[in-house]
């Protein structure tokens, strides 16, 4: 929140309650914006009453959602020094400050870890951090006592067989998100990640998982069921709003709890062996 009092509490009828979680007035960018998970944020934000930037590589796709809510679109490739330089000028010709910015993009590439070279682990890093280096370096001195948040994921506290470079690169971003939150907190703009779970995207919808898989899948979160993309949107625009005045430099998992499960296998083998019929 903007404008706070300096060693006074502020009474509660005094608070702004009605405001708390509404973006009126607010100008952001999000980065990866046409499809997905992102697609759904900027629809959360518009809905709150903010204005978005909308930018994507896919120009027809991103000038679709742009037009249908009214926002303005970008179509540009903003992992390069180049790109992100178009983005802030975007920016700034359209908005002037901003209030924040949403980074969402990023990508698993699966690989054996026993084929896994040096060639694939520059790979993940430069698509899974690169643009965050970017943008800090490009749109962060636009933000104005703002918000900014970057998507991660729970492979980066867990070791993952299936995509080795995706889980430390995410561990780096979360990193990256802790010293950005450091450096700009006692300007008053807040620097945060959400890490999603498992969640229904619809890169995940067209695995076409037998039904045997789902229910694999279902009951890794202790919710038992995977995630919608509108709940991660949500978390997101939780954390632009004054509601989250007083979070930064954290990580906020979205994963239905399956992170509070039991590591061990203890907990099965204690229940498989409360199932088993007594001797006789």
């Amino acid at each position: 929140m903007r404008n706070l009092p300096v060693h006074r509490a502020v009474p509660a009828n005094e608070v702004p309650h009605g405001q708390l979680f509404r973006l009126e007035g607010r100008s952001f960018i999000v980065l990866g914006a046409a499809a997905g998970v992102g697609e759904h944020i900027v629809r959360t934000i518009v809905a709150l009453g903010g204005a978005v930037l909308c930018v994507d590589r896919s120009a027809e796709a991103v000038d679709l959602l742009a037009d249908e809510l009214g926002q303005p679109a970008l179509a540009v490739d903003f992992s390069t020094e180049a790109g992100m330089a178009r983005v802030a000028g975007a920016a700034s010709l359209h908005f002037g400050e901003l209030a924040g910015y949403v980074d969402v993009a990023g990508q698993m590439h699966p690989q054996r870890i026993a084929d896994y070279g040096l060639e694939h682990w520059q790979q993940d890093f430069a698509v899974n951090l690169g643009h965050a280096v970017l943008a800090a370096k490009y749109l962060n001195p636009l933000v104005v006592q703002g918000s900014i948040v970057f998507i991660s994921s729970t492979v980066a506290a867990r070791g993952g067989l299936m995509a080795p470079g995706y889980g430390p690169a995410k561990a780096a971003l979360e990193v990256w998100v802790k010293q950005w939150a450091n450096a700009l907190g006692t300007s008053g703009t807040r620097v945060n990640a959400v890490a999603p779970g498992l969640f229904l995207s619809p890169r995940v919808e067209a695995k076409g998982y037998p039904d045997s898989e789902w229910e694999v899948l279902d009951s890794r979160p202790a919710l038992g069921r995977l995630g919608q993309p509108a709940e991660i949107a949500s978390a997101v625009a939780f954390l632009l709003t004054n509601a989250a005045g007083y979070i930064t430099g954290s990580t906020i998992p979205v994963e239905g709890g399956a992170l509070s499960r039991d590591s061990t296998g203890i907990d099965q083998l204690r229940i498989a062996q409360a199932k088993r019929p007594e001797d006789d």
